[in-house]
């Protein structure tokens, strides 16, 4: 059992939940054996000062968080606040007043190949560590807890810009690390303990040994251990951009294996595997929460992380991460579930509702892991629909496609019929919006890929627009919903 079991979601991609929604969620969590919940925040906190941001986000507030706190101390859960102010900060240099901060004020290189991308990280200077400091002392001021995450993780412009120079002749991990201190030291002083992604401590080992006291290392991962096939996918510039450990495939081993050498403590942070994919990918989602537990228990450490995210405009709602939130408690817990149908179970008495919900959600997390291809970090379903990220590779097997459109078709129909339970209309509206997406993405990828398979047209994209425009208001606030929309639907009715 780790002596931390905490769950992340993600509040920056657009999906900022309700009041009702964080409070059943913290009843969810607590069920579940979590004992510590985390927000993640990049534009969607209502910071004293910073309105040019945050306005139009629908953003949670001081008084949000005092409320969330006293809601989770109730359950015995611990409300701890997360943050960037490194890396991942596009939202604010997009505005004018923040745009001098950036390492790459006028737009940053690509990960890979030609182009640009707008700025998203700040420089490495003392004035932007004092700032990050400000934002994060602000944020823990109404949170009782005395630890803090702030974040730091995929700098990718840094020595690309501003501090070019340097970086040529300091070493990027000198002035990454330099930067990084800058930041914890004045929160430690404040008595906090100051979590950190570790993702630029795969490759060097002197960073190791200049962690600044007082700080612990989140070593995250979202992909099972496989073989290495589909690194092979992944073009070599990419891999190095995001300094990818060369065995990857291996999974937290070879992403924690610095940490394991210098026997420096270290938290673990799987993920659900819930974004990307509109329905999920459960499969992977369990083979990564088990390889987290299994190094995370053999070297000892403190904490288990299992990470929600929203990225490209967060269309999954929170039920299609309740397997893997199960799967995740109950591991961290020290007592696994393998079985199937008590994961389902378990899904149903979160929800309060009759039994077979579950085991459909959990179902339908799977479709996009039986069309035998290689996607990693999202689902070909979702991809077909959104050409930002990484594509799906290889050919959808047409059994696969077959069986995912008798899977979403049952879904649907059941979802169209109401639910028990105070959660029930909630979850009926916003899987059958959901699973309208997915269908349309299967039939866009098994159409693209010359199977007969009707593909959609715009006023299909039109109906489903409308059913989660109509489903995220019951459950999140409206200020991200058009930013989403525009997402996904910007790529998808063209086609």
């Amino acid at each position: 059992m780790f002596e931390r079991r905490a769950y992340m979601l993600d509040i920056s991609r657009d999906r900022v939940p309700t009041r009702d929604t964080l409070e059943w969620l913290a009843d969810a969590l607590a069920a579940l054996g979590f004992n510590e919940i985390q927000l993640y925040v990049e534009h969607t906190y209502a910071y004293t000062d910073h309105k040019t941001v945050w306005e139009g986000a629908s953003p949670l507030t001081a008084d949000d968080l005092r409320w969330l706190d006293r809601v989770c101390e109730v359950r015995g859960i611990d409300l701890v606040g997360n943050m960037n102010c490194f890396g991942h900060m596009g939202r604010w240099l997009a505005h004018e007043r923040y745009r001098g901060l950036a390492e790459c004020p006028e737009g940053a290189p690509a990960l890979f190949g030609s182009g640009a991308m707008p700025p998203g990280c700040l420089a490495p200077t003392v004035e932007n560590a004092a700032f990050g400091v400000a934002l994060a002392r602000e944020l823990a001021r109404s949170i009782r807890s005395r630890r803090l995450h702030i974040g730091g993780d995929e700098p990718f412009e840094l020595g690309e810009g501003v501090s070019a120079s340097d970086v040529a002749e300091r070493g990027r991990e000198t002035v990454y690390i330099e930067h990084l201190s800058r930041i914890i030291a004045p929160l430690v002083d404040d008595g906090y303990e100051v979590m950190f992604w570790a993702d630029q401590f795969r490759r060097d080992r002197s960073l190791v040994s200049r962690i600044p006291q007082g700080a612990i290392p989140v070593v995250w991962n979202y992909e099972a251990p496989s073989d290495s096939g589909w690194m092979s996918f992944l073009p070599t510039e990419l891999i190095d951009r995001l300094g990818l450990p060369e065995d990857m495939h291996l999974g937290f081993e070879s992403h924690a294996r610095l940490f394991i050498e210098a026997g420096k403590p270290f938290w673990v942070a799987p993920g659900t595997s819930s974004w990307n994919t509109l329905i999920g990918r459960n499969v992977n989602a369990a083979a990564n929460i088990a390889d987290a537990v299994a190094v995370g228990t053999s070297y000892g450490s403190p904490g288990f992380l299992l990470t929600d995210w929203g990225d490209n405009g967060h269309f999954q709602p929170l039920a299609v991460s309740l397997p893997s939130m199960v799967r995740g408690g109950a591991a961290a817990s020290g007592a696994p579930i393998d079985d199937e149908a008590e994961v389902a179970q378990r899904i149903d008495e979160l929800l309060g509702c009759e039994k077979g919900v579950g085991a459909l959600i959990d179902r339908l997390g799977c479709i996009g892991e039986e069309l035998g291809m290689v996607s990693p970090n999202s689902s070909p379903i979702f991809t077909s629909l959104c050409s930002i990220g990484i594509p799906g590779f290889g050919e959808p097997d047409p059994a696969g496609v077959a069986h995912g459109m008798e899977i979403l078709s049952e879904a649907r129909e059941r979802f169209s019929q109401p639910i028990g339970g105070p959660r029930g209309p909630v979850v009926a509206a916003e899987m059958a919006a959901v699973c309208q997406f997915a269908e349309l993405g299967l039939r866009r990828l098994a159409a693209e890929h010359g199977l007969d398979v009707k593909a959609p047209v715009a006023r299909d994209f039109d109906e489903a627009v409308q059913a989660q425009r109509a489903a995220w208001l019951l459950s999140s606030r409206p200020g991200g919903l058009d930013d989403s929309i525009d997402k996904l639907i910007g790529q998808s009715a063209a086609g």
